[in-house]
């Protein structure tokens, strides 16, 4: 099974893991950040270390018997090609006798279609089919005939041009030899080659090292997914802790402007009641005054009757 997601570590624990490889996610594909993994015993590059040196052993062990097999297919066709080299030097020899045999019929002077030319062509016949696993036969007819032809007796020319005939046996025996060896060598490299396409070994061992992979990329892929969540579980422990601790100092700073205000309040409240204090003085200055000014008139006013009272009196008593 594969799985289409990345998972994103932190640059150390990546370089531990991948050997400085880019940690670069591809389009599409889901990532989950697994970074500041604890880098002292890393189960991770063990369980991938692991998988690869599994699938490495599979494809290892098959690469040396598939190995062997192509050195077994090798051998077999240098024995084919060295058959072949020993099938062309014996009909080179043969060749050389055929030659010689053709020397001699002009020698004798015998015609290609004579009939001592054709009787020497049913003995060699005869010869051909004696040797074993031939496939020449002979019919019944012609043995008849070969019967007459050994008993009227065989010419010169056909007795020592049987007789090097038979000298080439050996090159032909060879032949036939060699011609079995290629066949059955053939056959052997066909079956091996059959095989082969029925069940590639290489396919198979690249197809067990693929499920092996696939496993640990699995198992690695849900040990991360744990690392992780215990990695955010460790986070969110801390920005919660982190956001408490806001709240608290966002709740005394709240504190201290609460109270800076009540203080300022007061102060104002002080300020306005000494404003009011110094009107209120300001203000009872001014009526003392006013008071002082009256009671002056009026002191003034009586002052003048009084003087007025003195004069009317002396006048009074005058």
């Amino acid at each position: 099974m594969r799985v289409n997601q990345t998972i994103y570590m932190g640059d150390d624990t990546l370089r531990a893991r991948h050997g400085q490889e880019s940690a670069q996610n591809d389009v599409g594909k889901k990532s989950i950040f697994a970074g500041g993994f604890n880098k002292a015993v890393d189960p991770i590059l063990q369980k991938k270390q692991q998988a690869q040196k599994q699938a490495m052993k599979i494809i290892g062990d098959t690469w040396a018997g598939d190995r062997k097999i192509d050195d077994d297919i090798d051998a077999r066709r240098a024995r084919i090609n060295k058959n072949w080299e020993n099938i062309g030097k014996a009909k080179d020899e043969l060749n050389r006798i055929s030659k010689e045999r053709e020397g001699l019929r002009e020698k004798y002077q015998v015609e290609e279609g004579s009939q001592e030319e054709q009787d020497l062509k049913l003995l060699e016949k005869e010869i051909d089919s004696e040797r074993p696993g031939s496939e020449v036969h002979l019919t019944k007819e012609e043995r008849e005939q070969i019967e007459e032809i050994k008993k009227n007796g065989l010419t010169e020319y056909q007795t020592r041009s049987l007789e090097m005939k038979k000298s080439g046996e050996s090159y032909e025996t060879e032949i036939d030899e060699a011609e079995k060896v290629i066949k059955a060598e053939n056959a052997a490299i066909a079956s091996i080659r059959l095989e082969r396409l029925k069940k590639d070994p290489m396919v198979g061992a690249q197809k067990n090292a693929e499920e092996i992979i696939d496993a640990a990329r699995d198992e690695i892929l849900g040990m991360l997914i744990d690392e992780s969540k215990d990695h955010i579980d460790e986070e969110m422990e801390e920005k919660k802790e982190a956001a408490e601790k806001a709240e608290e100092k966002k709740e005394e700073q709240e504190e201290k402007i609460e109270k800076k205000n009540e203080k300022e309040a007061q102060e104002e409240q002080f300020r306005e009641q000494i404003k009011d204090s110094t009107e209120l003085m300001t203000k009872s200055d001014e009526l003392l005054d006013d008071v002082q000014r009256k009671v002056k008139k009026i002191l003034d006013e009586m002052k003048l009757l009084e003087e007025d009272l003195k004069g009317a009196a002396v006048d009074t008593v005058g």
